[in-house]
C-alpha cells in the first residue's frame, strides 16, 4: 500500500494548521492536516494527501522554513487519518489545495515556491530534479515548451530559417567577393597606368624632347620680340631721314 501521509517535526509553536496546509498545498491535494504536542518549543504535523505522489513530493521540502523553524519531513506510513473528519475542514483542505493540484513534477512545486517566497532547503531543487528524472518526469515548464514546439514546429521553423539565411549570406559573400575582384581589377588597371606614366615620363628621350620643344619655343618667341623692335627702329630712321 502506497504511503500518503507525511510527519513534519520541529513545527514552530506559532505555525498554525492553516499554515502547513498553505505550505503543503504545493505538493499536492490534501486530505487532512494534525497538529500534535511535541515539546515546549515545537509540534509535530501529519498531512494527509489523497495520493502518494503528493506525499513523496513533500519528502522533498525537509529542511524548509516554516513561520520562524526549519522542519523535518519524514514517510508516516503507520499515522491513520481520524475517523470523524468534520466537513468543514475537509472542505477547506479541498479549497486549499486546489492551487497545488495544477503542479505536477517535483520541480514544478520547488520553483513554483521559491517564486512565490517560501524558503526551502539549500538542495531542494537539486533534489527536485533528481526526483523527476528518476521518476522519467519531465517538468510542466519544459513539457509546455516541447509541446508548443511540436505544435507549430518552431524548432524546424528556426533551422530552416538559419539555413536561408545562411544561404543569403553565402550568395551575397559570392557577389562582395565578385566586386571585390573587379574592384581589383580596375585598381591594377589603374596601377599599370600609372606605372606607364611614370615610365614615359622617366624615359630619356621623352624627358630630352619636352625640354627641346620648351627651348624652342623660348627661342621663337625671343625671335619674333627682336623682329618686331627691329621693324619698329627702321620705320623710326626712314621717317628721320624724310624730315
Amino acid at each position: 500500500m502506497s504511503v500518503r501521509s507525511v510527519k513534519i517535526s520541529n513545527v514552530s509553536l506559532s505555525a498554525s494548521a492553516q499554515d502547513i496546509k498553505e505550505f503543503f498545498s504545493f505538493s499536492g491535494d490534501i486530505e487532512h492536516v494534525e497538529l500534535q504536542s511535541a515539546d515546549e518549543w515545537s509540534q509535530i504535523a501529519y498531512v494527509t494527501f489523497r495520493d502518494s505522489q503528493g506525499a513523496e513530493t513533500a519528502l522533498l521540502l525537509s529542511g524548509a522554513t516554516i513561520v520562524d523553524l526549519s522542519v523535518i519531513v519524514t514517510p508516516a506510513p503507520e499515522y491513520q487519518v481520524p475517523t470523524v473528519v468534520s466537513a468543514p475542514e475537509h472542505n477547506e483542505a479541498k479549497a486549499t489545495s486546489g492551487s497545488g493540484s495544477v503542479v505536477q513534477k517535483a520541480e514544478d512545486v520547488v520553483t513554483t515556491m521559491l517564486a512565490k517566497g517560501f524558503i526551502l532547503g539549500k538542495d531542494a531543487v537539486n533534489k527536485a530534479k533528481t526526483f523527476d528524472e528518476k521518476h522519467s518526469l519531465t517538468s510542466t515548464a519544459s513539457s509546455r515548451v516541447a509541446s508548443f514546439d511540436n505544435k507549430i514546429g518552431l524548432t524546424d521553423k528556426i533551422s530552416m530559417g538559419t539555413s536561408a539565411v545562411n544561404e543569403r549570406v553565402k550568395v551575397v559573400d559570392e557577389k562582395l567577393k565578385v566586386s571585390q575582384t573587379t574592384k581589383s581589377a580596375f585598381t591594377a588597371a589603374e596601377q599599370t597606368i600609372s606605372n606607364a606614366g611614370s615610365a614615359i615620363m622617366k624615359n630619356r628621350y621623352v624627358f630630352t624632347g619636352a625640354s627641346w620643344v620648351t627651348g624652342a619655343f623660348s627661342k621663337v618667341a625671343k625671335a619674333a620680340s627682336d623682329v618686331g623692335a627691329k621693324t619698329k627702329e627702321k620705320v623710326a630712321a626712314e621717317q628721320h631721314q624724310r624730315g
